[in-house]
């Protein structure tokens, strides 16, 4: 080991977090470890499994729970038992983040597919669309119909294609994170009879999404992405599930409560994805 190495394993006078006086491997004022190693990956790589695999055995249980008992994890931090389980924030990070990066590397959103009828390819979007847009006679739809066409070209050419997927895959996560409160207020919405807390709903919202990105993970499996049409239907039992183990009730109204609310943020999302796509093809239009 060399003497910068031997250095940097040495016990310092003070914290360098607060100040205070060290006699050991953690401060009394703070709680801050006193010596520190050089931030590499493998660091990283070994503080994450230290605190949620190995120390404290927090991530194995937390996903199993997250998965096979809908609904509990939420029970379980509201009824205080925190420290067993990843917090709710950082669980959904990161399997939204998991997601994300897989879905870039797997080049799923750079390779765009034909749609075939009757075994002939259709017609390419731009090309109907162009078509649409020579036969309207009003100008204001022209228009649109054009600009919707110059959007859809980015399709006919890959280097193009890859710069809108990566403003597209830039935006989604922040449209997800924004629309988590807007699922919560539903909840709230559905149960406003009972008059729980928002953060409640909050709390269900977040673990729900953690579990939908757990899906969506599972679906960038080569094998299993040919099955990825039955994600939205494991996703609505779950979140029927779900509802009636946290908020009780008879099985009908939340069977009931959890397909309005799968069909009313479907429609939310396929919008908001809309509104996602053509902010970012308008970004990438005038960048080109």
């Amino acid at each position: 080991m060399s003497h910068a190495q031997d250095a940097a394993h040495e016990l310092p006078a003070t914290c360098p977090n607060c100040d205070a006086p060290v006699h050991g491997p953690f401060c009394a004022q703070c709680g801050q470890e006193t010596v520190h190693e050089m931030p590499t990956l493998r660091e990283f790589a070994h503080q994450y499994l230290h605190h949620y695999v190995a120390a404290e055995g927090k991530l194995l249980p937390t996903v199993k729970m997250l998965l096979f008992k809908p609904g509990q994890l939420t029970l379980e931090y509201l009824e205080g038992r925190r420290r067993r389980y990843v917090m709710p924030l950082p669980l959904y990070v990161t399997f939204s983040f998991l997601f994300f990066l897989l879905l870039s590397w797997s080049g799923a959103m750079t390779h765009p597919h034909l749609v075939y009828i009757d075994n002939q390819p259709a017609a390419h979007p731009t090309q109907a669309l162009s078509a649409l847009a020579a036969s309207e006679t009003d100008a204001g739809d022209k228009q649109v119909l054009n600009l919707a066409a110059s959007a859809m070209s980015v399709l006919d050419q890959p280097d193009k294609l890859a710069e809108f997927s990566e403003h597209l895959l830039h935006r989604l996560p922040y449209a997800v994170f924004v629309l988590m409160p807007v699922f919560a207020a539903m909840c709230a919405l559905v149960y406003r009879r009972r008059r729980q807390n928002y953060g409640m709903h909050l709390l269900f919202t977040v673990h729900l999404h953690a579990f939908i990105f757990a899906v969506f993970l599972v679906c960038l499996v080569p094998g299993v992405s040919g099955y990825a049409a039955w994600a939205a239907l494991v996703i609505l039992a779950y979140l029927i599930v779900a509802l009636k183990r946290v908020y009780g009730g008879r099985w009908w109204p939340q069977v009931v409560r959890g397909v309005v609310l799968a069909g009313c943020y479907g429609l939310v999302s396929g919008i908001a994805l809309a509104v996602v796509t053509f902010i970012s093809s308008g970004v990438h239009l005038r960048l080109s």
